[in-house]
């Protein structure tokens, strides 16, 4: 998910990148058309969403609570329990759960500015991709420096692991006990530079792109995933060769509307207008059919999984569930702001 927050002085380019495995034979799970519109067995209680400033269950259309910080922008935490979110210059994370206050963990001099940020594996820590100052901003104008700082969430002072010259970089993911940051640079024609980087300082970067306009690690960063154009594609690639990646290609040229990495798994969520697949980084997939909407329309295009990796949420006019092992679907009943990306969160244990 992607903040519109202080930024220094630069407007950059949200990308994600784009991967490729060669296709293999694709089996069908069929669907079966709800029995109602919460379709109850497919959802689980102890999972929500997280709209606009609200927490709702997942089936319910009423919200539990409020978290009582506005409708920000953030990133939620690969368990789904907290929120981290900026608050002008300062990094807040919140626990989602009622009645809760969001406390600091980094705070920038007016120096410099930050936008993107990445939870670590096990969601103790948040890697932020702290700019210099832009003399004259622009999209493809980088910054003097991006400096890759680590914090953990429970307190202490941040630690800048390494400083990148001339580069606008964004952290991916945090692998924790790898020890290994996964970044890209972005521009107005697709990535630019994919990036591994040591805590201990060692950046290691080779070219990537052109094309590839959204770019996605899974939670450990072990893998990463661009999309962009063609729009038929997805580019996967282990997190230490870009270079050794593959091509996931759909069976045709019909366009791909989001693509996620499902938690907890190598398997890459491609939705399309009537179907959702899941294609693993060794090359098999599996369908999913999709009902159809109330209006016929998946037009927001936001593909979510919830936090467990068990289902998926497809928000289009309406809001559709799908379960994962048995391919059943069901509409939800749905009032209000709808979720952001990335919004599944965990209400209970």
């Amino acid at each position: 998910m992607r903040s519109a927050l202080r930024i220094a002085g630069q407007a950059l380019v949200a990308l994600t990148f784009l991967a490729a495995c060669g296709s293999s034979p694709s089996t069908v799970a069929k669907a079966t058309p709800p029995s109602s519109p919460a379709g109850a067995s497919i959802l689980d209680d102890h999972f929500g969403f997280l709209a606009g400033d609200g927490v709702r269950s997942e089936s319910d259309a009423r919200p539990l609570f409020v978290l009582g910080i506005g409708e920000v922008s953030g990133v939620v935490s690969p368990d789904g329990s907290r929120l981290a979110y900026w608050a002008a210059n300062e990094l807040r994370v919140i626990q989602i759960a009622p009645n809760q206050k969001p406390h600091t963990v980094m705070t920038l001099t007016k120096a410099e500015g930050a936008l993107y940020f990445a939870w670590s594996s096990d969601g103790t820590g948040l890697a932020v991709g702290v700019n210099a100052p832009v003399a004259n901003p622009a999209p493809d104008v980088p910054p003097a420096y991006t400096a890759i700082r680590i914090v953990d969430v429970a307190g202490g002072r941040p630690r800048e692991v390494a400083r990148v010259s001339g580069a606008n970089v964004v952290p991916l993911a945090w692998d924790r006990q790898a020890r290994l940051i996964a970044a890209y640079e972005p521009s107005s024609s697709g990535g630019r530079s994919y990036f591994v980087i040591e805590e201990g300082g060692k950046v290691s970067r080779s070219d990537a792109g052109p094309g590839l306009y959204i770019v996605e690690a899974n939670s450990d960063g072990r893998n990463v995933f661009g999309h962009g154009d063609p729009a038929s594609i997805v580019r996967v690639w282990p997190r230490g060769s870009y270079a050794s990646g593959v091509q996931i290609r759909a069976t045709s040229d019909e366009r791909i509307l989001a693509v996620g990495w499902r938690p907890g798994t190598s398997e890459v969520g491609v939705l399309f207008a009537d179907r959702l697949e899941l294609w693993d980084v060794a090359g098999a997939r599996r369908t999913l059919p999709l009902p159809a909407l109330a209006t016929g329309s998946y037009s927001r295009n936001v593909l979510i999984f919830r936090a467990d990796g068990k289902a998926a949420f497809i928000v289009g006019e309406s809001v559709v569930g799908v379960e994962l092992a048995s391919g059943r679907a069901a509409i939800l009943p749905w009032s209000g702001p709808f979720p952001m990306q990335g919004g599944s969160v965990r209400i209970t244990a």
